[in-house]
């Protein structure tokens, strides 16, 4: 309880008690976002450098706007000259908003209930708190609106859709107050969504709903066409619309919505019991929307989960198995790894035999990541799959033709980079074609490194009539080569470096007589070792080859 005829404010932002100033020790208070006012808050939304004044006025306190970008605003109007504060006032100053109080009207803790009597401003106002109204039950007992409130609650506690507890809220707050029309709006991502509603032609008042929300107020207006704030809205006008009802939707941490009810004169006058009732079937009802949101979150979580489990079962089946390929064969030793960011990835990697003599082997990388990267994979092996078997003129007449085909459907604008290259067993002769994909490197039993350094064009899919060239190389024996994604080489560490092109040289000039596993696996393992702690942000592919004719 504060000292007798001592002054405070009670400053709020977004909704939350921040700060208590006791009044007196000077005579201006100046309010804004610059270290001279009295009263700093730099990050306050909508709150300008030098805002509002609060000063001493002989044995009273005024409060003036000093040519803020947005207004100074007492009990919801705005005012243009210095206004004399009395206790309970509420000075909003963008998302900051101030009460006044004096010795003989101490804080209220919780929700602030708005009545505006018949005939009244907005500024004139009886206040009383939910906590008031919660503590007020013996007398609810006898009213008939407590059984409503029973009712609510039986409603409420049963298993609805969102949807379905939309409307059932809605009806309850009609029925109860017996009002003509209503409707239920929530707060999604910034703007209002009308969830239910009763009624035709509905055209909410924007200061209502702004004063509801933004302030957290409930709101009963008796008779509208006689308030001096609401009788020139031409919703009111035009509608005839006489006494409203309006409540925030209200959490323990923030206005989730709104519901707003309206009669004409002749249907029913609204009392302050309904809007008790109403105010206390808001926060009821704000628990259990919220409830049930976290179900509807949980259960399509649960679904998507589901959906990546069997992609990523998908996509393993798609590419080559783990057991070691061609093992009847001596002269090739060969093995492939991708580890996904995400449940399902975008890497691609295969290896096949054209016949006896020609070994097709490819590593590529689409654009994006998760299930539309892991179709694209699927659309392009596939494709590449089938023009290796038909195509007779290299590598390159290949890209070209899948090129050409991704192009012609992709209204997606996705891109695949890709390198595949026929290895001619019986000479060591390398043909490949490279469309914008990471270099390769031949590692020679001595531990020297060359880099396939030459591209036939740019990535799959987006440049329609390129003709991709076949290149050519030659793997001596014992030499191998290895093909990766760049998900190696922008691998992250704590420090916020790459793991770069050096760090790869580095490990692959160390592993000059490892077989195409070892190779593979101790790459994957370092890359891990090198980012331990960091989310992995891309695909990562590795393909080795080691040749011994």
């Amino acid at each position: 309880m504060q000292k007798q005829g001592s002054r405070e404010l009670a400053i709020h932002l977004s909704g939350k008690l921040v700060q208590k100033v006791s009044l007196g020790e000077r005579d201006v208070y100046e309010v804004g976002r610059v270290d001279s006012n009295a009263l700093c808050f730099r990050d306050a939304q909508g709150l300008s450098r030098k805002h509002a004044a609060f000063e001493r006025s002989g044995s009273a306190w005024t409060v003036r706007d000093i040519g803020s970008t947005n207004g100074t605003f007492v009990n919801g109007k705005r005012i243009l000259d210095a206004h004399t504060l009395r206790s309970g006032d509420r000075v909003t100053l963008g998302e900051l908003m101030l009460v006044f109080l004096e010795a003989d009207l101490p804080a209220q803790a919780g929700q602030t209930v708005l009545f505006v009597d018949k005939a009244a401003s907005l500024g004139d106002t009886v206040e009383a708190t939910l906590d008031d109204v919660l503590e007020a039950d013996a007398e609810i007992q006898d009213n008939p609106h407590m059984k409503a409130l029973v009712q609510a609650g039986r409603e409420l506690c049963g298993h609805l859709s969102l949807d379905g507890l939309f409307q059932v809220i809605l009806q309850l707050a009609v029925d109860t107050v017996n009002a003509a029309r209503g409707a239920l709006l929530t707060i999604e991502e910034g703007d209002f969504r009308m969830r239910a509603s009763k009624g035709q032609g509905f055209r909410i008042s924007a200061h209502v709903r702004d004063l509801v929300v933004k302030e957290r107020r409930s709101l009963l207006v008796r008779d509208a066409l006689s308030d001096s704030a609401l009788a020139g809205a031409m919703s009111i006008v035009q509608d005839q619309i006489r006494g409203i009802l309006a409540v925030p939707l209200q959490t323990e941490k923030q206005v989730i919505g709104l519901i707003y009810l309206d009669s004409p004169v002749h249907v029913r006058e609204f009392t302050k019991d309904d809007l008790n009732l109403l105010t206390v079937l808001a926060n009821i009802a704000a628990i259990r929307i919220e409830q049930a949101r976290l179900i509807e979150i949980e259960q399509a979580e649960r679904i998507h989960a589901r959906e990546l489990e069997h992609a990523a079962l998908i996509q393993r089946s798609i590419l080559p198995g783990d057991a070691p390929p061609f093992p009847h064969r001596k002269d090739v030793g060969l093995h492939a790894a991708m580890v996904p960011a995400k449940e399902v990835g975008g890497d691609l990697f295969d290896y096949f035999l054209l016949d006896e003599d020609h070994l097709g082997f490819v590593v590529g990388d689409v654009s994006g990541k998760g299930v539309p990267a892991a179709l694209f994979m699927a659309v392009a092996r596939t494709l590449l799959r089938a023009t290796s078997e038909n195509q007779k003129g290299g590598p390159g007449e290949c890209l070209t033709y899948m090129n050409r085909t991704l192009a012609a459907g992709n209204s997606a604008g996705m891109f695949v980079t890709l390198f595949y290259a026929v290895l001619d067993t019986r000479t060591g002769e390398l043909a490949f074609a490279n469309a914008g994909h990471n270099p390769p490197y031949i590692v020679t039993p001595q531990g020297q490194l060359r880099k396939l350094s030459q591209k036939s064009g740019p990535m799959l899919a987006l440049f329609d009539g390129h003709e991709y060239g076949t290149l050519t190389a030659r793997l001596e024996p014992g030499e191998g080569i290895l093909l990766y994604t760049d998900g190696v080489t922008e691998a992250v560490n704590k420090q916020g470096e790459f793991f770069g092109d050096e760090r790869l040289e580095s490990y692959l000039a160390g592993c000059m007589s490892s077989g195409a596993q070892a190779l593979v696996e101790g790459l994957h393992a370092a890359v891990a070792a090198f980012a331990t702690g960091v989310p992995r942000a891309d695909d990562i592919t590795v393909l080795g080859l080691r040749y011994f004719p």
